[in-house]
Order: structure tokens, then sequence, then C-alpha cells
């Protein structure tokens, strides 16, 4: 082809069938020279890789390929990102200025502009500033990174106070709705698809015993006694950079952004901090909710969202405690009444083993309740 006729090399790209990670990563408008390319992380949705700068006094980044098989609406996904990104920074330049780049999440646009770049095949990706050094932590029995993770957790929220939930998308419709999940699970109890009803018959009622009281947060919602908010939706401890001293440092994963209620990330937060088994814990023995942890990561959440809560959502944090590792079992009973249609699994009886791990962490919770509202009460 004479080089007359050679497209720019943005337009060529689109022709070609495959791109490297190094080309994809070319699309962006990074600073400095990306020499190596490394694996990043071991997220189960996301591919992540490193892209190591070689030139000196500029940062490294990180690429990501946004999963829009479980992100349906990768474009709305992204405008969220940016929005609270860039509302979340300004906050950050008031308190720290000089540690913008470490405290919050920078997207890097496209050489055109954009916030995502799609490649031939369908593939969503983006780039990020990568925060070095930084710690994490998978999980942990640790009160203080317990309270850190919180405080992290809670700054987020509160900076996130004045955005209006209306201006951000939803990402994933009835993420956190126990009323929709109790819908879904009557539908699964008609259908029997997999022909297991008979091997849950218990747990079927125990959940049915107690809905009345886990609707408490989706009716405090319904009325309007607790607002809607711009949440994280996915607040595992991991999802929290630390830096080398073990302080929080920068709230990540922002994908679930959506409107949402502060009961969603306490109570997710709580559901995947405090349990002192395993999610699929074959040992019920082994499963309860560590009242230290819990007391630290409320501690740490309150003392950074005090003063914009409202009491009734401050209230409804002790049912919030309750209400995730329910729905988490409730999720799990679903599949497993379905077939195993959702969540990957071990062996056939593993979501029935996952339903039974987060029933008996519920059940201690509710055991615990009396403790559970008096560090509520003593916090708040």
């Amino acid at each position: 082809m004479p080089d007359s006729m050679v497209p720019p090399h943005s337009v060529f790209l689109k022709w070609t069938r495959k791109m490297t990670v190094e080309t994809i990563a070319a699309q962006f408008a990074t600073a400095g020279t990306i020499g190596k390319v490394q694996a990043h992380g071991g997220g189960h949705i996301n591919d992540s890789y490193r892209l190591l700068n070689s030139a000196n006094n500029q940062p490294d980044y990180l690429l990501q390929r946004v999963n829009h098989n479980v992100f349906k609406d990768v474009p709305l996904l992204m405008q969220n990102t940016v929005l609270v990104c860039d509302h979340v920074a300004t906050k950050i330049s008031e308190l720290y200025p000089d540690e913008v780049d470490r405290r919050s999440l920078t997207i890097i646009p496209t050489t055109d502009g954009l916030s995502f770049f799609k490649d031939p095949e369908g593939n969503f990706w983006r780039v990020l500033r990568f925060i070095d050094p930084h710690l994490v932590f998978d999980s942990t029995t640790d009160p203080d990174i317990a309270y850190q993770g919180a405080l992290t957790f809670g700054a987020f929220t509160s900076m996130l106070n004045d955005l209006p939930a209306e201006k951000v998308g939803t990402v994933i419709p009835d993420f956190h709705n126990m009323k929709w999940r109790l819908t879904q699970l009557k539908e699964s109890i008609r259908k029997d698809a997999a022909g297991r009803l008979k091997m849950v018959k218990e747990e079927i009622e125990y959940v049915e015993s107690r809905a009345k009281m886990m609707l408490t947060i989706h009716e405090l919602g319904e009325s309007g006694k607790i607002p809607l908010r711009v949440t994280h939706n996915d607040t595992k401890i991991s999802n929290v950079l630390f830096d080398t001293d073990r302080k929080g440092l920068c709230v990540i994963d922002l994908d679930t952004i959506q409107p949402g209620y502060v009961t969603s990330d306490f109570g997710d937060g709580i559901r995947t901090l405090t349990n002192t088994g395993e999610e699929d814990d074959e040992n019920l023995d082994r499963v309860s909710m560590d009242l230290e942890l819990f007391e630290a990561f409320a501690s740490g959440f309150l003392d950074s969202t005090r003063e914009i809560l409202l009491d009734a959502e401050k209230d409804a944090l002790l049912y919030a405690g309750l209400l995730f590792p329910y729905m988490q079992a409730v999720r799990f009973l679903i599949d497993y009444l379905d077939g195993d249609t959702y969540y990957k699994i071990k062996h056939p009886e593993h979501n029935l083993v996952r339903t039974l791990a987060q029933l008996k962490l519920t059940k201690d919770g509710e055991e615990k309740m009396d403790k559970l509202k008096a560090i509520i009460t003593k916090l708040s």
C-alpha cells in the first residue's frame, strides 16, 4: 500500500483483528515512555496490567480490561467513574494538596480524549495512574487494619455527600435490593429447576422467617427515611490501598459505584471482614461474627461519617450487619436451586455449602444483636 493510502495509526488499528496489550496501551495519553508490561493483581473480573515507565520522574500506569460480560454498560460505568474520581480529587486537593495523586484515582484519557478505548474485538480498556508504593490486604484479623479500611471507606462516603445520587447511573440494577432477591427466591422455589428443593426446606424456612426484619432497610429507603447516596457497593478490605505505614490511603475498584444506601457500604464491609471462617467454609463451627473486628470497622466508618449521616442511617447500620450475609445466602440459595447457573462452583454442593456458611454468619449476628446494637449506640 502506498504511503499516501496508509490510514492514520488510530484508524488502521480498527482494521486489525487482534491487538497486543502494548498496542492498546499506546492508545492512551500517558506521560514518559512505557517499557515493560506486567500482569498485575489477581482480580476475578477485570484483567489488569502494570505499565512500567522507563522515563525518570514519570509514573507507572495500570491498564485494565473492563469485563463487559459482567458490566453490560461500560460507557455508563466509566462516566460514573470519571465523575466520582473528579469529585473526590477536588475534595482531596483541599485536604491534602500535595497528595492528590496518591489519595484519589486518576483516569488517563485516550489520545482522542475518551475515558476508555474499545478494541476491534469489542473489549473495553482503561488506564489509571498507578499509586506506588502501596499495600493491599486481602483479609485481616488486625483491628487496626479493619479500622483504617473502614475509616477510608467512610471518608469516601463523606467526600461524596454533596454529589447528588441522581447524577450517577445504575450499572447493576437491583444489586442490593433485598425485596427483589426474595422475589427471585420465590420464583426459584416455584420452578425447582435442578430438583433440589427437598434438600433445602429447612434453609428456606429460616430465610422466610427472617424476611420481614431483613426488609427493614428496603422499607426505610422506600419511605424516604434514609436517603439515596452515591455508594461504592463492594467494600471488602482489598478495595482499600494502604500506605507503607499501614494507614488507609485510597478507595479503589469503582466499577460498582451507583445510587444506593449507606447501609450497603457498611453491611458489605461487615460481611466480608468479620467472618472468622471462609465464605464457603464447610466447618460451620469456624464461622462467626468477630465482635472486635465489628467494633473496629464500625468505629472507623462512623469516625469518617458521623457528621454527615442521619440518625435513621446510623440506626440502620445494625440491620445492615445482618442483612448482607443473609442477602448473600439468599443469592447462593437461588443459584443452588437454579442448578448453579451464576456462580462458579468447585463441586456440585458448593452453592449449598456457601449458603449454609452465610446463614451461620447471619444467625451468629442475630445471637449477638444486643452486643452489636450496644457497639453502634456507643459509637454513634
